[in-house]
């Protein structure tokens, strides 16, 4: 039996590396072309779990409302970072920073 819709192709990112990607307050920042995509995606992991933590610290100061805010945008964060890492565990790519 033939298949109506092909397999997609593998994701391989030994080759890939980050494109020239400005941003921040009038694009004053940027990531520089060139980094391989794994460590790309190394350290933005380890960027979200700062994230998540100082998250959680706030949410110890907030009014309840302004946690609520605050707990939205951690769960954000904690789903951001539970993608990338689905992504690195899936490659087999071996982890510098651990949780």
């Amino acid at each position: 039996m033939k298949k109506i819709v092909p397999d997609p192709p593998s994701l391989d990112l030994t080759e890939t590396t980050t494109a020239s990607t400005s941003f921040g307050t009038n694009r004053m920042f940027s990531v520089r072309e060139g980094i391989p995509a794994e460590e790309a995606l190394l350290h933005a992991g380890q960027l979200l779990r700062c994230a998540e933590a100082t998250v959680s610290d706030a949410l110890d100061h907030l009014t309840l409302n302004d946690r609520s805010i605050v707990a939205g945008a951690g769960q954000h964060i904690e789903t951001a970072r539970a993608l990338i890492d689905a992504v690195i565990d899936g490659g087999g790519v071996q982890r510098i920073f651990s949780d």
